[in-house]
């Protein structure tokens, strides 16, 4: 994700080379991104810490406190904005553990960013500036589109907008599976789905239309798409969405206090 916010940045050119720099243990990767995008890594944290205004933070969950420790050794908040992107990582614990004061904000992605197509969420932590604010939301619309919200809703955000594309490549999959086992190729049948769901998010995003009215206009009283719609409503899809998204919510909330 990290290298994806890289490349849209630098597609917009929001901001050149030679004005970003990154730090990357691994060796093979650090060449990949130095190479591929023209930007210079740094020897270690504290040099772009005492060199840069934002710091990206993109690592996992488990290696924030270390990451967060070797940033903190030259860490200086009338200077650094923490922008972090690592679910369940609160602007609390980098207020907590950097200092009162700390600039943070902390930010939902998704996979759609790799093309510039991604749903990103945006929390300011209590420090943070509107001036902050408004660079980071610049940022991340290169790479999608951007809303504010409050942090409470992070959670939420992270079960819907975060996993959700998982959820969609999961339900196209089982249509995929069920387009081959009446009769299509594996390829043909990823190509109709494909190209249906697109055109039915297209729909969903240029209509003025509710998404019921929607269903109407498709499901035709008797007709195929009725016989459909009833075998979902009958076997309680809806209700399986609801428990998967509540468990992934409250995933988001255990992991949050597990860092705490």
């Amino acid at each position: 994700m990290g290298e994806a916010i890289l490349k849209g940045l630098l597609e917009a050119s929001f901001l050149g080379p030679e004005e970003i720099s990154f730090f990357e243990k691994d060796g093979s990767r650090r060449e990949y991104i130095s190479s591929t995008y023209n930007v210079a890594p740094a020897d270690n944290i504290c040099s772009i810490v005492k060199d840069s205004k934002y710091l990206l933070v993109a690592v996992k969950p488990q290696d924030i406190g270390a990451v967060t420790a070797d940033v903190g050794e030259c860490f200086n908040k009338e200077q650094n904005c923490i922008v972090s992107i690592i679910a369940g990582i609160s602007t609390g614990y980098y207020e907590k553990n950097l200092g009162a004061g700390t600039s943070v904000i902390r930010v939902m992605p998704n996979a759609p960013a790799l093309y510039k197509e991604g749903m990103i969420t945006v929390s300011p932590g209590k420090f943070a500036g509107k001036d902050e604010v408004s660079f980071v939301c610049g940022l991340m619309e290169k790479i999608g589109d951007c809303m504010v919200i409050d942090e409470e809703l992070q959670h939420i955000s992270t079960a819907i907008n975060g996993s959700g594309p998982a959820y969609f490549f999961f339900f196209c999959n089982a249509l995929i599976k069920a387009a081959s086992a009446n009769g299509l190729d594996a390829h043909r049948a990823k190509k109709l789905v494909t190209g249906t769901i697109n055109g039915a998010g297209k729909m969903l995003e240029e209509s003025d239309l509710g998404l019921n009215e929607l269903m109407a206009k498709v499901a035709s009283p008797g007709g195929t798409t009725e016989r459909a719609l009833d075998t979902f409503k009958d076997r309680g899809l809806e209700n399986i969405v609801n428990e998967a998204v509540e468990n992934a919510f409250k995933r988001s909330k255990e992991l949050e206090k597990d860092m705490t």
